[in-house]
């Protein structure tokens, strides 16, 4: 019971954790538009990744984020890859990119449906895990000291 009490005190600490962060560097997280693909595991990352991006104030557009993901399926597990890229367009040059690679299992299903639905819920589940960890790579490409005079608005 303490055990399950102690986890989700842990948790709900995290929450507040965006307080904590330098609010001018932050800041610019409210400067980015986002260029997605057409598919729905596309359609989901851009879904998540701009919840997260609305909790920053919104400013004059001056990153866009350019990704692409890929996707991979077996019988009984999915892999996903996304790849992304920051452009600053008031220096004119991508100031980050990256790729990240997540995969899940969803074991033996008996069923052609059943597999067909497992995929696309591990699908989904990737993608938004995928746009957790992109968030979290902004975050800390914002917070970085050593950017913190080019991060902010200008």
């Amino acid at each position: 019971l303490f055990l399950i009490i102690g986890s989700i005190a842990v948790l709900l600490a995290g929450c507040s954790s965006i307080e904590r962060l330098d609010s001018s560097n932050v800041s610019a997280l409210g400067q980015i538009s986002v260029k997605t693909g057409a598919s729905r595991s596309d359609q989901i990352f851009r879904q998540h990744i701009i919840r997260f991006l609305d909790r920053h104030s919104a400013q004059d557009i001056r990153y866009t984020l350019t990704t692409r993901i890929s996707e991979s399926q077996s019988d009984t597990a999915v892999s996903m890859k996304i790849a992304f890229e920051l452009y600053d367009q008031t220096r004119g040059e991508a100031v980050l990119s990256d790729s990240i690679s997540l995969s899940a299992t969803f074991g033996a299903v008996s069923s052609l449906y059943g597999q067909d639905k497992a995929a696309t819920f591990s699908s989904e589940r990737l993608a938004m895990q995928l746009s957790d960890k992109v968030y979290l790579k902004l975050l800390a490409y914002f917070n970085n000291l050593e950017n913190a005079g080019t991060a902010s608005a200008e």
